[in-house]
C-alpha cells in the first residue's frame, strides 16, 4: 500500500491533530503549536494520504543559513503501521532536502524506543548522542544524525 505524499496545507490542520492525538499520548502537540509549525515556522510539513485519508504525517524543522533539517514529529496511525508510511516519508524528505541543498537530518528518539531506532538505522541514521532526561517524563533519549 503505497501512500500519497505531499505538503500539508492550512485544510489539514484538523487531521493533523487527530492524528496527534491518536499517535501520542503524552508530548503532543496543541492546536496553535501545529498550527505555528505548518503556517508561520521555516519548517517543511509533509503527509502521507491513502484515499484521501491522512495517515501519516512529518515536521521537520529548518534554520536560516544552516543546511541541517532536524525531524521533529513522525506520526503513523496505529492501523498503518509496519508497511512502509515512515519509510515513504523518510525517503520523500531525503529527496526533497538533497534536492535543496542540505547536507544533514538529525532527529530524537526515545531510548527504549527500538522500532524507531531499528527504521531510521535502516535509512542510513547512526546514534551520535545520548540525551538525559529529554521528555518531560524524564526517560533518556537518542540523538540521531545523517548525512546526505
Amino acid at each position: 500500500m503505497k501512500p500519497h505524499i505531499r505538503q500539508a496545507i492550512k485544510d489539514d490542520l484538523d487531521a493533523l491533530l487527530r492524528l496527534e492525538t491518536i499517535c501520542f499520548k503524552e508530548e503532543t502537540f496543541h492546536k496553535e503549536r501545529l498550527k505555528y509549525l505548518l503556517l508561520k515556522a521555516k519548517s517543511i510539513v509533509l503527509v502521507a494520504e491513502i484515499e484521501g485519508n491522512i495517515i501519516g504525517s512529518m515536521i521537520i524543522l529548518l534554520r536560516k543559513h544552516i543546511l541541517n533539517a532536524r525531524i521533529y514529529s513522525l506520526n503513523v496511525h496505529p492501523e498503518y503501521r509496519r508497511v512502509g508510511i515512515a519509510s515513504s516519508l523518510i525517503d520523500f524528505l531525503s529527496d526533497l532536502l538533497e534536492k535543496n541543498g542540505y547536507d544533514n537530518i538529525t532527529l530524537e528518539t526515545g531510548i527504549t524506543n527500538t522500532a524507531a531506532q531499528n527504521l531510521y538505522r535502516s535509512k542510513g541514521f547512526h546514534v551520535d548522542k545520548k540525551l538525559s532526561n529529554y521528555y518531560t517524563n524524564g526517560d533518556d533519549a537518542l540523538h540521531l544524525i545523517r548525512k546526505l
